[in-house]
């Protein structure tokens, strides 16, 4: 088993310094391996005593007098000769010292390596000119008969592999080989760096069957982990100071295979035990024979001081504690299941002893509140895997799903490994393996198979009384999170019940552990709960969900007018939606606001129903037609305009309308004249528009959209004066000049401009007028690199996240052509990525990344781009033609940069070579067509 590098999506301040550190543990932990494969070879090979880290990485001490000495060495390119001096050095010191008496017996030396030899050294061990007490073990190249070492792996993987394939020859039949290994791997890191675990960072043959048999006991009622465990966001730590610690989660949520597969890189002691269905007052002296059995092969004396007849369970596991502190050894017990046991009689276990540690794994529940709050201690929660663990899960599995489809997946199951897996096989089975497909009926609550979560949770659900279960259900229909206050209302209207009663609810319902509390009292119902939530409201009274939707929808809009979170932007609209509010959908999708925001709520369907039902006046039928062009013109759909075109035209006609409708027909076919190049109909549009704009709020909008149409038609200089004109009057409108935002923050900027009533649009008109500014005079050779990165900050202060992103992403490749990548890298990491988890657009992530790993190895950062390359690799199946061809584009572009690079380094480390001698690296080329190419 291999640690997963899925979730490794944090910052960090020097990725250079990471990469570094991230080499030199591989290093180590191959070191490490290697020592792991002497151990389990040293009994059948003579070996005496295995030591690591003295005078060199390993030395074996041979029963004959023979001794090894064995350097280890990991690089990513062959062994050139600098890679060993200093080690054959030191070998020539260590052979003086044989050959004086200063050591006893004879030696011989060993270097192994993940790599070939380079021409040079190859070149020496053919022609014999290496002493004879030295071999070299590369893959593919094994140890003469007098050294009994294991062969060279290329990489940790296959070492693992290599080490847990020797381990299944061992008697030990109740142990998993992969947790074996892992854990002589972390006894020999500890004995590596002077620990306890090994006197003189020592191994003696003769104590390992004894050793084996404690690293079986420490292990052996642990469930068995999956082999390939991946972890989850922010998952705890298993090591930790603190003596009593509870890990929660739903069932399901992978506790015990979090503790199980933690337990096998532990370095400590470890036991398991889960409590089930035992009586509580049992607890103590069930536990302490458990753990006494597993110490009496070893101190068998003093087990019977703790075994004495007559005490009772929480006197014996006292003196168990004593004992275990008196002998210096630590020990770490993991209780499953700790929710079933009576707060009164777990509290007695942790309070009769100070020196064993505890972790306790529980589902949320009352029992472990109230721990809490007695012994103030703070439970820990496992978050269920990121996007990135599940996107990679399904992959594997063979499913596969569009972004958009697995960040659905990861919310309905919250990212519970059990719930992620039975919904993947689901999709497998029912699905043809597309995750998007199931949650298009998960959705719609049509799916056919149950899922684990729907079995388990619906169970627990049950359990509760009708009106905890209805609660639940109207608390649901957020799923963003709501102030107490909120909650309180929420449940008062679609529950009929007084504040004092509904206050009193929610207290009920947090004792279950369905709700999550953030921050300052903010709840939400737990991902993986709320849809069974919404499932039991269908069976509740259609008057009550109605009745909730309007408290719902009405605190949304007031918490909107007091504070713009736009987090709720979403969940409004989909109770418009819910509530059938037709007029309000219109006004909304003309609005670029809910566009920015990322939001996947479809209204063209509710919008297209009204239009097809003619339950519209014609003013209703204008702008909903309005809306529909505005979604399809956005998204590039312009085969779709002509229709709905044309009908807005009739209306306009037959009906006269105001100014506002002619006007934004006028601009609807002026864009879509430009995108047929059609200068004479953008132009006629213009004519018609212009003499009807009333102030220069409109003129500005209208010459914004007619620099638009120039840019489209290829006429660049004409737009880009046109923009500046525009820019212009906005900078004048807000009360600040350009030289004023350089330096700036948004919040800052926020504090020193005018805010006239329509504040938020000007500030967004401003950045779309920057932008294509910038846009036009890149066409025309020319920079403007403050322009996006102004407009950049005006998108932030509106919240136009989308608009953000895109500018983000251009600004960037403006830094790249400069060939300044940290500049281009910066900007990515400081200003795009945040804003995609912040507003979650998942449909930009994967073409963000992709091209942020571009940049990473354009900088020379070539493991970490292919790393995250790595990562994206489990979206593929889910993207569309186009994308995949992008990013396989991409991939290719990085691996050029890649291999580039390498031949560059190893070029410079072979030193002068002529062009046309044989290529150092071994390859039987010329140097000039190999690596001097």
């Amino acid at each position: 088993m291999q640690p997963s590098n899925l979730s490794d999506n944090f910052e960090v301040l020097d990725p250079a310094q990471l990469k570094r550190i991230e080499s030199v543990h591989k290093g180590f932990l191959y070191q490490h391996l290697y020592a792991v494969g002497c151990l389990l070879l040293a009994a059948s090979s003579g070996v005496k005593d295995v030591l690591v880290e003295l005078d060199e990485d390993i030395e074996l001490s041979f029963d004959s007098g023979l001794r090894t000495y064995v350097q280890v060495k990991t690089r990513s390119l062959p062994i050139m000769p600098g890679d060993i001096s200093g080690a054959l050095e030191r070998f020539k010191v260590i052979k003086s010292h044989h050959a004086s008496g200063q050591r006893s017996g004879d030696a011989q030396f060993a270097i192994v390596a993940n790599q070939e030899l380079g021409k040079t050294l190859q070149s020496e061990v053919d022609q014999g000119k290496c002493p004879p007490e030295l071999v070299y073990i590369y893959p593919g190249a094994t140890a003469p008969r007098p050294y009994y070492l294991p062969p060279a792996w290329k990489n940790l993987e296959e070492a693992a592999q290599w080490c847990i394939n020797q381990a299944e020859k061992l008697n030990f039949s109740v142990l998993s080989p992969a947790a074996l290994i892992w854990k002589i791997a972390g006894l020999v890191t500890l004995a590596s760096a002077g620990g306890e675990g090994a006197s003189g960072h020592r191994f003696r043959t003769a104590d390992l069957p004894e050793l084996f048999e404690q690293l079986i006991v420490q292990l052996q009622d642990f469930p068995t982990p999956p082999q390939t465990y991946l972890p989850q966001q922010d998952e705890p730590t298993f090591i930790s100071p603190n003596r009593v610690r509870i890990v929660c989660g739903l069932s399901g949520a992978g506790k015990t295979t979090w503790a199980a597969n933690s337990a096998l890189h532990s370095p400590e002691t470890c036991a398991y035990y889960d409590v089930g269905d035992l009586p509580g007052p049992a607890i103590a002296s069930s536990i302490v024979r458990e753990l006494a059995y597993k110490y009496s092969n070893r101190d068998p004396e003093g087990i019977r001081k703790v075994l004495l007849p007559g005490a009772s369970g929480f006197e014996a596991i006292r003196t168990f504690d004593r004992f275990l502190e008196q002998d210096g050894r630590s020990l770490l017990v993991v209780i499953d299941n700790a929710h079933r046991i009576p707060v009164a009689n777990l509290r007695d276990l942790l309070n009769a002893t100070r020196h064993i540690r505890f972790i306790l794994l529980c589902q949320p529940h009352e029992n472990i509140r109230e721990l809490e709050a007695l012994m103030t201690l703070q439970r820990e929660n496992l978050k269920g895997w990121d996007l990135d663990t599940l996107a990679a899960v399904v992959h594997s599995a063979g499913a596969y799903g569009s972004p958009q489809a697995l960040e659905q997946l990861r919310g309905c199951t919250g990212g519970l490994p059990l719930y992620v897996d039975s919904a993947t096989r689901i999709a497998l089975a029912e699905y043809g393996g597309s995750i998007d497909g199931l949650c298009s009926d998960l959705a719609e609550q049509a799916n056919v198979v149950e899922t684990a979560q729907e079995i388990i949770l619906t169970r627990v659900y049950s359990g509760y009384d009708q009106a905890t279960q209805d609660a639940l259900a109207i608390i649901s229909l957020s799923d963003v999170g709501l102030a107490h206050e909120e909650v309180i209302g929420l449940l008062a209207a679609g529950l009929k019940l007084s504040e004092k009663a509904a206050a009193a609810t929610i207290r009920k319902i947090q004792a279950t552990g369905t709700i999550e509390v953030f921050g300052a009292k903010t709840l939400k119902v737990h991902d993986a709960v709320r849809a069974i939530g919404l499932h039991h409201l269908e069976l509740m009274d259609t008057e009550q969900v109605t009745a909730a939707l309007v408290a719902l929808k009405e605190l949304l809009i007031l918490a909107l007018q007091k504070n713009r979170d736009t987090s709720r932007f979403s969940l409004l609209t989909r109770v418009f939606i819910r509530l059938g509010e037709i007029e309000t959908l219109i006004g909304l999708s003309g609005e670029e606001q809910f566009y920015e925001m990322g939001i996947s709520v479809d209204i063209t369907s509710s919008l297209k129903n009204a239009l097809d039902t003619s339950a519209l006046n014609p003013q209703q039928a204008f702008w909903a037609l309005d809306g529909l062009i505005f979604g399809s013109m956005r998204d590039g759909r312009y085969d779709e305009v002509p229709g709905p075109l044309s009908m807005m035209k009739q209306l306009v006609n037959t009906h006269g309308f105001e100014f506002r409708e002619q006007i934004a027909w006028a601009m609807k076919r002026m864009m879509y004249a430009a995108e047929l190049r059609d200068w004479r109909q953008v132009q006629d549009a213009l004519d018609y528009a212009s003499p009807k704009i009333p102030d220069d709020s409109h003129q500005r909008v209208l010459d914004y959209t007619h620099a638009l149409a120039l840019w489209k038609l290829k006429r660049h200089k004409q737009a880009e004066m046109l923009c500046m004109k525009v820019i212009e009057q906005y900078y004048e409108v807000l009360g600040i000049t350009p030289a004023e935002v350089i330096g700036k923050n948004p919040d800052v900027l926020w504090e020193v401009i005018k805010r006239p009533p329509d504040v938020h649009e000007d500030l967004k008109h401003l950045a779309d007028a920057l932008e294509l500014y910038a846009i036009t005079r890149q066409a025309q050779g020319l920079k403007a690199p403050f322009a996006r990165i102004h407009a950049m900050k005006f998108y932030n202060m509106t919240e136009a996240y989308d608009s953000l992103v895109r500018l983000g992403q251009d600004a960037a490749d403006e830094f790249v052509e400069m060939k300044d990548y940290e500049g281009a890298k910066e900007v990515i990491e400081q200003h795009v990525l945040p804003v995609i988890t912040h507003a979650g657009l998942v449909t930009r992530m994967v073409q963000v990344r992709s091209q942020y790993a571009v940049i990473l190895a354009l900088g020379g950062d070539h493991q970490s781009a292919v790393r995250e390359m790595n990562r994206l690799t489990p979206y593929l199946a889910g993207l569309d033609e186009h994308q995949r061809k992008e990013l396989a584009n991409q991939a290719e572009y990085i691996e050029f940069l890649t291999l580039k690079n390498q031949n560059q380094r190893a070029k410079l480390s072979m030193g002068s070579v002529g062009r046309n001698e044989l290529c150092p690296c071994g390859s039987d080329l010329k140097f000039k067509k190999c690596h001097g190419a």
